[in-house]
Order: structure tokens, then sequence, then C-alpha cells
């Protein structure tokens, strides 16, 4: 008879036998009554001579260094994420800092996590991309977790840290009005992902507020399923197409995201409209520079501060380990910041918005 035995019986991971033979302090009392009924029911008695502390002998956290996972779940190899190396960084740096040992797993396919994922001893989740089916929920939800950047859909555990979706609007419509543009307009094409609905609804209502007409041109993406977008360019070209169409024509254009103006701006450039100052110009979101690389003029930038949202959420994660009976999900939104077409933070201090 050996933990494994007790793990299957109890449900959980062999490293959370361990961790409760150990009288580890971040175990939940669920996990603990699962394991101890397994042991009577199974009889097992844990051997003097295991290695490691005794039962009893750890005092505290501080006695053993927390190990926290960065689970990227749902990957494509055929777009790469320009932003995900800043991610990686903040969390880097926050482990670090709080001196937290880092693991790292790419789940290609979160519907088939590998078992060695878990049997580490992990203490909490770092959680990035896709959300998994509900056999895979059931096993990461038993962690302290905290989501990192926003979902297509909202996940139904975990605190989060994210960019602040709401300002990001109300930001992009004020640079714009800022720049004298009495006309706006949002080009999105997944028209679907949350976060860019309330993107939408606050830069709207940034502009009824100045008084200020805005036009929504949007779509639904072509693979509504795939976390990582991709997009067609017959799509961007309707879009640019109804653009170019509007009558009055906006003179300030809010593009959802880089990936997208990579290839709306040229779309709307074909189509015959003049992007630049004086003419038609262009705010996007994300700062991620490769998206950018042949566009001219380029646009202006959201900067949402990628590797500030990693860092935070280290330690909001930190802090759910030390406060694991708070009932309460922890949103953490990160404040963006405007750059302009160079690349400098923008001067708001300048404008009269």
């Amino acid at each position: 008879m050996s933990i494994v035995h007790v793990a299957r019986l109890a449900g959980v991971s062999s490293s959370t036998v361990s961790r409760v033979i150990n009288n580890h302090p971040r175990v939940s009392s669920d996990a603990i009554r699962a394991v101890k009924a397994a042991m009577e029911k199974l009889q097992y008695a844990p051997s003097d001579r295991r290695p490691g502390p005794k039962p009893g002998s750890r005092s505290g956290a501080a006695t053993r260094t927390a190990t926290i996972a960065l689970l990227v779940l749902g990957t494509s190899k055929d777009r790469a994420t320009p932003a995900f190396e800043e991610l990686m960084r903040g969390v880097s740096n926050g482990a670090a800092h709080w001196d937290l040992k880092l693991v790292y797993h790419h789940i290609a396919d979160p519907a088939s996590l590998p078992s060695q994922v878990l049997d580490a001893p992990i203490d909490g989740l770092l959680l990035h991309g896709a959300l998994p089916p509900a056999a895979t929920r059931e096993r990461l939800r038993r962690y302290p977790t905290v989501w990192l950047m926003g979902n297509r859909r909202r996940p139904d555990w975990g605190d989060q840290v994210m960019p602040d979706t709401y300002e990001i609007g109300d930001k992009a419509a004020k640079y714009l009005l800022s720049r004298g543009h009495r006309r706006l307009a949002f080009i999105n094409l997944d028209q679907s992902h949350w976060p860019f609905r309330v993107t939408s609804q606050s830069f709207a209502a940034a502009a009824h507020d100045a008084g200020v007409p805005c036009d929504l041109v949007e779509s639904a993406r072509d693979n509504d399923n795939a976390y990582w977008r991709q997009f067609a360019i017959s799509t961007a070209e309707d879009l640019a197409k109804r653009f170019a169409e509007l009558n009055p024509r906006p003179t300030g254009v809010f593009v959802a995201d880089d990936m997208q103006v990579a290839i709306i701006q040229p779309a709307l450039q074909r189509a015959g409209v003049a992007i630049g100052p004086g003419e038609v110009e262009i705010i996007s979101c994300n700062n991620e520079r490769p998206y950018l690389i042949g566009l001219s003029p380029k646009p202006a930038e959201i900067d949402i501060r990628v590797e500030a949202i990693g860092y935070r959420g280290v330690e909001r994660l930190l802090w759910r380990l030390n406060n694991r009976t708070v009932p309460e999900r922890i949103l953490t939104a990160v404040e963006p910041i405007v750059l302009d077409h160079d690349g400098a933070v923008f001067d708001w201090t300048k404008t009269l918005v």
C-alpha cells in the first residue's frame, strides 16, 4: 500500500497526500478530510523512515518556499503572441521578488491535462488562455488560482488580474477627441469577445458624453471556438468597405487590438481611406509592436501593461495563498497608458478633454 493508492481513493494528487501527511499549511480542509478518510479506509500508516520533515515539524509557511505554476491553456503553433514574453517576464520577476518557486507548463489541449502537471508539489496556479472543460476545471479549482489577462468568456472560479477594459475604451475615445476628431468609430473583427464588448461600450459612452457621434463597425470572428484568434483578410476587407461607405465618415478610429490593426489599416488604405494626421487617425491597443511592422503611418497605442499584469498576478496569488477562506473572487484591473504615434507616453495635461 502506498500514497498512490490513497491519492486515487481520495481523488487528489500524490503530492497532496504527502502534504497532508506532513501537516503542510497550504492544503484545503476538504482535501485533508478526503485524504484522512482514505488513509483510514485503506488502513494506511505512513512510514517514519520516509524522507523529509516529520508530521508536526513545520511551524508555518515560512519554513518552505511556496511553489506556483503558470499553466498556458490552449495554444496554436501558427501564431505567436508578442505580448506573451512580457507576461512571462512579469510573472518571473514577481516570483523572484517574493522568493517563490515557479513551474511552467504549456498545455496544448486543456481537456488532456498531463498527470505530472499536478503531481508536483504545487501550492497555487496562475492560468492563462482558454477555459478548460468541466472535468479539468474540477481538478484545477482545488488550488488557489489567479487568471492572467482577459478571456473570451469569464472564468467561473479563481481571482483574475487583467487589463482595465473599460478604461481602454474611455482613454481611446478621449485621445481621439483631444486630437480634434468630432466623429469616431470603433472597428472590431471579434464582436463576441467579451472584453471588446466592454471596451466598445466605454468608447461609445465617452463619445456620447462629449456630444460626438460614434459608429460601431464590427463583425463576429470566423472561428469562434479557438482561443488564439485568427482573422480572414476578406473579413477585414468587408469591414473596411463598410467604414469607407459611412457618410459622414468618422475621422477618429479605434481598432480593437494590434492583431486586427495589422490587417485593418492596409484594408482601409486599399479602400481609398487616407490614414494620417489631418485625415483618418487610428489608435490601436496592446502595444504589440511586431504587429505594427510595415504600417505607415504607425497608429497611436493603448499600452495595457502586460508585464505589470504578470507581476500583479503573482502578488494576487500570494495573497490568496494566505487568505484561502475569503469567499469573494478578487478581480484586479491594471490601468492602461496611452502612447502617441511616436511611442512617447501621451501628455494629457496638454489637452482640453
